[in-house]
């Protein structure tokens, strides 16, 4: 047998130690460790069996590590199996699933990973067990989502109209008010009642975990406004919705608005937004959204949010109960910095100018 391989010395033992103590990646770190006992004097055969390898194999990591140093010792990316789909089967096969099924021909209302296996075989001539073809759509970078409720009344097209900045309303706020500081303002309400509702929680795996949902019926309004990209917010716990509390809400709205500032506030036909005798303060002036599309008001997430962190899983035993947990709900979520400003951030609303 011929002489050891001599191993580069520009690392001593005890840096070769240290950096095992911080590496992630245990295969890494013992290699580390093999070099850093030869170095101290240990025999190779002992070091090798020590790190879990024969002497040839810490031979093999010696010539890399004299090469390329500690980066040498890491494994090489493997290439792994080639996919069974071409870019354009992948592609095309996307589209398919986005698509989604048709309801006559395929039999079912939404995709399946069995069922996805079978479209993929049937038009791509491609098979795939279901633990590939979860690891197919994971890599499109699809996910297992739960769809949004939309009215078969909304236009697309207006949806798209608005979300490329096509708001002349405001800028018509904007002539009219020569002189004042127009703000772009959202609005909406939000019910809140003892027939609560469940949530995510972290459980144990394999066990659906119980969530308390009251049956009662008592309930309270939020109305909100805010202002899209900021902090700014104001909001009012009603316990009622229609055209009074329509009213009530923009007076006390209005009142807290700076001198010389003129809201444009954006928000949906509901009946009580445009009742023909609500009294629209001088200082605040309404624009609506496309109809049918309340996704596109920015206040939609607060709403979610309040609920998902504040308001599930909630037993309130009477109206004065679910009041207070509003304004306590409310409280907390303007007292985050920058909460409101991170889920108002719509791009389409940044991108609004008054001019």
């Amino acid at each position: 047998m011929g002489a050891a391989l001599a191993i580069r010395t520009d690392l001593e033992a005890a840096e070769l130690r240290r950096r095992a103590r911080h590496e992630r990646d245990g295969r890494v770190s013992a290699r580390l460790l093999a070099l850093a006992n030869v170095l101290d004097g240990m025999s190779r055969e002992a070091a090798a069996r020590s790190a879990g390898m024969d002497r040839q194999t810490l031979r093999d990591w010696v010539i890399r590590f004299n090469a390329n140093g500690v980066e040498g010792l890491c494994d090489q990316a493997r290439p792994g199996r080639p996919t069974r789909m071409t870019e354009g089967q992948q592609a095309a096969f996307k589209a398919v699933v986005l698509r989604g099924p048709d309801r006559e021909r395929d039999g079912v209302s939404s995709w399946r990973i069995v069922d996805l296996c079978r479209v993929a075989e049937e038009r791509f001539g491609v098979s795939y067990r279901e633990s590939g073809m979860l690891r197919l759509v994971k890599s499109l970078d699809l996910s297992w989502q739960k769809t949004r409720p939309s009215h078969p009344k909304g236009d697309p097209a207006a949806r798209e109209r608005f979300k490329g900045g096509a708001l002349p309303q405001l800028s018509e706020v904007a002539r009219a008010h020569p002189g004042a500081d127009v703000q772009l303002w959202c609005q909406d309400e939000a019910r809140v009642g003892q027939k609560g509702r469940g949530a995510r929680v972290w459980y144990e795996r394999g066990i659906r975990p119980r969530g308390v949902i009251d049956q009662r019926h008592a309930s309270a309004w939020i109305f909100g406004a805010v202002r899209p990209g900021t902090d700014q917010a104001f909001a009012l716990v009603l316990t009622e919705v229609g055209t009074a509390a329509m009213q009530a809400f923009l007076d006390r709205f209005s009142a807290t608005l700076p001198e010389r500032v003129h809201a444009a506030l954006l928000l949906d036909g509901a009946g009580w937004h445009i009742a023909g005798h609500l009294a629209v303060p001088n200082n605040v002036s309404l624009i609506f959204l496309p109809p049918y599309a309340p996704e596109l008001n920015p206040v939609e997430r607060v709403w979610l949010y309040l609920r998902e962190r504040f308001l599930s899983l909630r037993l309130f035993p009477n109206l004065d109960a679910i009041i207070d947990g509003c304004c306590q709900a409310w409280n907390r979520l303007t007292a985050e910095p920058g909460r409101i400003a991170s889920l108002t951030n719509y791009p389409y609303l940044r991108s609004v100018r008054t001019s």
